[in-house]
């Protein structure tokens, strides 16, 4: 039995009902008779300790390939795909680097590119008091285009929860999500499951200890009404103690009888399309999925990000409190259709100097306008992203990216004020978003997530709250975005 799956998950009020589908992205055939040519000229930068992917391209040739590096050295931690050609890993090294990368067609034709790479020391992060990690932005933060799973055994597969402290003191109890009684996602009773916090090694690579400070054993879970069975609370009878800025992980071992007969999962929102960083403005190393398969080495799952929330003693929370992403109920940007995240900005003057939102381009080559204004309408400002930094997808098939949009000026943003982020296009080009789906009606308090606004969006000069999952005029949704804060 296969001990990792991966699912977008459709919510219907609390009971949740699966649609599976794994997937990746691959090279497709290219039948051209003329030669392979490299057409990568750059490689992007990359940080000690963080996970690293960059695909190469190519044009010519005829499929299938096979890449290789003809000389120099990858940072240690790297490795090029001999058949897709991607450069991936986590860099345990910091410097320049340079390589020499050859790729050879069926017909025994080749071509090489030189290629420098530089990876850095990753910096420690700062605070941001309304996002749901330690980054300098303001907004959501994250992307997801649905939920996935990963199992706690039953093929030994022990799962931890990377996160780094926002706060010091000691934790009282943590909630997660689950879902453990859908087929694929359990099996059995559930398990027992064996729920540690561990210290982080302090490598490159930031693995769990086998440093124990805390531990909690889940145990009849499948008993449980419905949602607590769904979000569970984990309460931890010698509550452990964190300090702000430093790396802890939450484990999760099956240590069941029968691990194969019984199992459950856990849920973590996933992204699709992803670059680095992983996920919108949060630093991989910061909040991430971890896996060991059959006792194994550690490692992340890409594009995964884990939904938690730590309650502290002294009252304060924090996490990833984001359940889902609505990708079913996308809403197109053109002509007289836009979006937009209504804000109201809480705490201290907020000061943005660019905007990122994560959206798909489905027909068109017009630029998607990005207009920043005041709750009255009047312009803040108004700019556009060429439609060359959003890749073209389809409506029946949409990819979503990050695009980011710089800010001519630093804006201050002041408390109280009420704000839009209007995201339009011309009638000639369709772009389409969705939001992500705050957490606040099972429990995750609005630490855990951007909890200034919400998403809607315009049809025929009206404006809505979010329709999904067959409610209309919903509030508990944001768009995928985040502004970058100046100093």
């Amino acid at each position: 039995m296969k001990g990792v799956w991966c699912a977008f998950l459709i919510l219907f009020m609390a009971l949740p009902v699966i649609q599976f589908g794994c997937g990746g992205i691959t090279a497709g055939p290219n039948t051209s008779a003329s030669p392979p040519k490299i057409t990568t000229t750059s490689l992007p930068p990359g940080q000690e300790g963080v996970t690293y992917s960059a695909p190469l391209s190519l044009i010519g040739g005829v499929a299938p390939f096979q890449w290789s590096l003809a000389s120099g050295s990858l940072p240690a931690g790297l490795a090029i795909n001999s058949h897709t050609g991607t450069i991936t890993g986590m860099a345990a090294a910091v410097g320049d680097f340079k390589v020499s990368v050859l790729v050879t067609d069926s017909d025994n034709s080749s071509a090489n590119a030189n290629l420098a790479i530089n990876i850095s020391s990753a910096a420690p992060s700062s605070g941001s008091g309304t996002s749901p990690a330690n980054l300098q932005y303001y907004g959501s933060g994250i992307g997801s285009d649905g939920l996935a799973n990963t199992t706690v055994g039953p093929d030994g597969n022990t799962v931890s929860y990377r996160f780094r402290a926002k706060h010091s003191g000691a934790v009282e109890q943590a909630l997660i999500y689950l879902i453990p009684d859908h087929a694929g996602y359990a099996g059995g009773n559930g398990g027992t499951i064996l729920v540690t916090m561990n210290t982080d090694d302090g490598t490159p690579l930031h693995n769990p200890t086998s440093k124990v400070i805390a531990s909690y054993v889940m145990s009849n879970v499948l008993s449980l009404p419905s949602p607590a069975r769904y979000f569970y609370t984990l309460k931890f009878a010698s509550p452990p103690t964190l300090t702000a800025g430093q790396l802890y992980h939450m484990v999760f071992k099956n240590i069941s009888p029968s691990p194969t007969v019984d199992y459950l999962s856990v849920d973590d929102s996933y992204e699709l399309n992803f670059s680095t960083p992983l996920q919108g403005a949060i630093v991989n190393t910061d909040a991430a999925v971890l896996l060991s398969e059959g006792g194994g080495a550690w490692a992340p799952r890409l594009g995964y990000l884990p939904i938690y929330q730590l309650d502290f003693q002294n009252g304060v929370t924090e996490g990833i409190g984001y359940m889902e992403g609505w990708v079913g109920s996308p809403r197109p940007i053109s002509g007289t259709n836009a979006v937009r995240e209504v804000f109201t900005i809480s705490g201290a003057d907020v000061k943005v100097s660019s905007v990122a939102i994560r959206v798909a381009r489905v027909n068109g080559n017009d630029p998607l306008v990005v207009r920043l204004e005041n709750a009255n309408g009047s312009l803040i400002e108004e700019g556009s992203i060429p439609a060359t930094e959003i890749p073209l997808s389809s409506s029946s098939s949409p990819s979503y990216f990050w695009a980011k949009f710089p800010l001519s000026a630093i804006y201050t943003l002041v408390p109280g004020d009420t704000y839009h982020l209007d995201l339009e296009a011309s009638s000639t080009s369709t772009y389409q978003t969705f939001p992500i789906r705050k957490g606040l009606a099972y429990g995750f308090q609005n630490t855990t997530f951007f909890g200034d606004g919400d998403a809607e969006f315009e049809q025929s000069g009206s404006w809505f709250g979010w329709t999904a999952w067959g409610v209309a005029n919903r509030t508990d949704g944001d768009l995928q975005f985040y502004f970058s804060v100046a100093p």
